[in-house]
């Protein structure tokens, strides 16, 4: 399975076993495949302009929970070869000086398990 519809998949779960919190939940635009030619370009620099960032992690729970300010999933297929980038690994490390939870997950089960571990912690408001 693709790591694009993995993530349809964990977006629908998280949907269904969290409607509560469904609000919560941010995919990021990075990974958006505009194609080539100069139409692509521009969608492109749009979405630049909107913050997209290099190496912006695809999932975020943005729900506090204990220490943590919110849940940052870098997120790769289970059958991928492809390892994180230095941006990927820069934007996670970041993430985790911020006060927020940041990981890398393969497979949908990891991350499945990831949210939930996270969403079953205690919130200190």
């Amino acid at each position: 399975m693709s790591e694009a519809q993995e993530q349809r998949d964990f977006v629908k779960w998280f949907r269904d076993t969290y409607p509560e919190h469904a609000h919560c939940l941010r995919v990021s635009l990075g990974g958006l495949n505009f194609g080539s030619g100069a139409k692509a370009a521009r969608m492109a620099a749009w979405v630049k302009s909107q913050g997209i960032t290099a190496g912006e992690s695809d999932i975020v729970i943005a729900l506090k929970r204990g220490e943590f300010g919110s849940l940052v999933i870098e997120h790769k297929a289970a059958d991928s070869t492809h390892k994180l980038s230095d941006e990927q690994i820069t934007y996670l490390d970041l993430h985790n000086k911020s006060g927020n939870c940041a990981v890398m997950t393969r497979g949908i089960e990891p991350l499945k398990g990831a949210v939930i571990a996270y969403i079953n912690q205690e919130s200190r408001a």
